[in-house]
C-alpha cells in the first residue's frame, strides 16, 4: 500500500510539473534567398506582425548561395522548409515533381492578381501551387544629360525597337569616347518577350525548343548582334568593365539601358548624381512587350507544420504584403496593393507598373532551364562575333532538344 501511494504521489508531482511548464511555441520555418539588408529587415517586420497576429513564431532560413540547389537537397533529404520563396522560372519543375501543396484554398480574391502571374504557378492539373507576392519588369532607362550633350532630347528616343537601334547608332557617333549609346544583357530572360512578339513561341506545344526555325526571333537577335559588331550596343561587363548594368549606367558610361525596377534603389542612393528617366520597353513588331520576373510563396508537401505554412503564405501575400514591400523595393503582385502604394503616380516607376498588364512571365515549363543554359552559351558566341547567329541558334536548339528528350 505504501509503495502504491508513493507511485501515485510521484505521478501527481510529474503531472503538476508538466502542467506548470510553458507550452512550446508553435513555429513555421520559412526559406528565403539572401538579399539586400532592406529587404531582410522588411521581411522581419512582416514576420513579427504575423507572429503577433497568430502566435506562431517564424524561423527564418536565409540561403546565402545556390538557393535552388540547397532547397532541392532539403527536399531530397525529406527535410524541406514549411514555406519558401519560389521563382516562377523554377516553379514548373517542382510542381511536376509533386513536392508542393495546392494553395487554391489559401488564395483570396484571384481577380486582384495579374492572371499571367497566377498561371505561372499552376500545374497541369489546373491547381495553384504558389501565391505570387512580388514582381519586377523591364523598362528603358535614359540618361538625359548624356542625350543633351549629344544634341538630342529624351522625347526623340524612338518607341519602336528597330528605330531605337538606328537612333543608338546615330547617338554613338556623338558621345564622348568610352561612353556607350546603349548597354545590353545577353541572357534569354531579357529577350524572351521580344523574340515571341512575332507570334511564334520559342517553346513548342510539345515542350521542345524552337530557336533556329523562328524568323522573328532571328530578326530581333540579329539587331543585337549587328549593334554589338558596329559598336553602339555594349555588354556592361565584357566591354565596359562594370560588374553589373547599374554600375555602368550609374558612372555615366551609358546613355541608355533596358533594366528592371530593382536598379532604382542603387541609382537613387549609390549614384545619386546621375539623372535617369524611364520609358516603356520598345515595341517589337508593333507590339508592346516586357518581361516579368515573379516570385511567390509555396508550401512543401512534406512540411512539418503545413497548417502554419498555409497561414504564413496567406498572410504574407495578403494583409502583411504592404509591410514587406515597404522596404523590399519590389512591385506587389496584387493590384490593390499597387494602387494603395501609388506606384503608377511615380514617373520613374510608372513604365514598370503599366508593363505588368502585358508582360511575359519568365516561365515556360520545366524544360526552360535547359533552353536558357544552351541559348546563353550559344548566343554569347554570336554576340561576340565568334559564331554566325544562325549556326548558334541551330546549336542551341539541337542541344536543348537532345537534353529534353533524355529527361522524358
Amino acid at each position: 500500500m505504501r509503495q502504491t501511494c508513493k507511485r501515485w504521489a510521484l505521478l501527481a508531482s510529474a503531472l503538476a510539473l508538466a502542467l506548470a511548464a510553458p507550452a512550446r511555441a508553435e513555429t513555421v520555418t520559412v526559406a528565403l534567398w539572401s538579399s539586400a539588408p532592406g529587404e531582410l529587415a522588411a521581411f522581419d517586420r512582416a514576420a513579427a506582425a504575423f507572429t503577433r497576429s497568430t502566435g506562431i513564431a517564424v524561423q527564418k532560413q536565409v540561403i546565402e548561395d545556390k538557393y535552388m540547389d540547397v532547397l532541392k537537397s532539403r527536399f531530397a533529404g525529406h527535410k524541406p522548409p514549411d514555406v519558401f520563396y519560389l521563382d516562377a522560372f523554377e516553379a514548373p519543375l517542382l510542381i511536376a515533381s509533386g513536392a508542393l501543396e495546392p494553395l487554391d484554398a489559401q488564395l483570396d480574391n484571384p481577380a486582384d492578381f495579374y492572371p499571367q502571374f497566377l498561371s505561372a504557378f499552376k500545374g497541369a492539373d489546373g491547381k495553384l501551387y504558389g501565391i505570387p507576392k512580388d514582381y519586377s519588369t523591364l523598362a528603358l532607362y535614359l540618361n538625359p544629360d548624356l542625350l543633351r550633350q549629344a544634341g538630342m532630347r529624351p522625347e526623340q528616343v524612338p518607341t519602336d525597337f528597330g528605330a531605337l537601334m538606328r537612333f543608338a547608332r546615330k547617338l554613338q557617333s556623338r558621345l564622348p569616347a568610352g561612353v556607350a549609346a546603349m548597354i545590353i544583357e545577353k541572357d534569354l530572360a531579357r529577350h524572351l518577350s521580344a523574340m515571341e512578339a512575332y507570334g511564334q513561341p520559342i517553346v513548342t506545344a510539345s515542350g521542345n525548343a524552337s530557336f533556329a526555325h523562328n524568323p522573328g526571333a532571328y530578326q530581333y537577335l540579329n539587331e543585337l548582334v549587328t549593334g554589338h559588331a558596329a559598336h553602339y550596343l555594349f555588354s556592361p561587363k565584357d566591354d565596359l568593365g562594370a560588374d553589373w548594368p547599374g554600375a555602368a549606367f550609374g558612372t555615366g558610361k551609358a546613355a541608355m539601358m533596358m533594366e528592371g525596377n530593382w536598379i532604382q534603389a542603387s541609382l537613387k542612393h549609390d549614384y545619386a548624381g546621375v539623372p535617369f528617366l524611364t520609358r516603356p520597353m520598345p515595341t517589337v513588331n508593333g507590339r508592346p512587350q516586357t518581361m516579368a520576373f515573379v516570385v511567390g510563396y509555396a508550401v512543401a508537401r512534406e512540411a512539418r507544420n503545413k497548417r502554419a505554412g498555409f497561414q504564413f503564405a496567406r498572410f504574407m501575400t495578403g494583409q502583411g504584403l504592404h509591410l514587406w514591400l515597404s522596404g523590399a523595393g519590389f512591385l506587389p503582385a496584387r493590384r490593390s496593393a499597387e494602387g494603395a502604394m501609388g506606384l503608377a503616380a511615380d514617373p520613374a516607376m510608372r513604365p514598370h507598373v503599366e508593363g505588368a498588364a502585358y508582360a511575359t512571365v519568365w516561365s515556360r515549363g520545366d524544360a526552360l532551364p535547359i533552353m536558357n543554359f544552351n541559348f546563353g552559351s550559344q548566343f554569347l558566341a554570336a554576340f561576340n562575333g565568334t559564331k554566325p547567329l544562325a549556326a548558334a541558334l541551330e546549336k542551341a536548339e539541337a542541344v536543348s532538344n537532345r537534353e529534353i528528350e533524355r529527361q522524358r
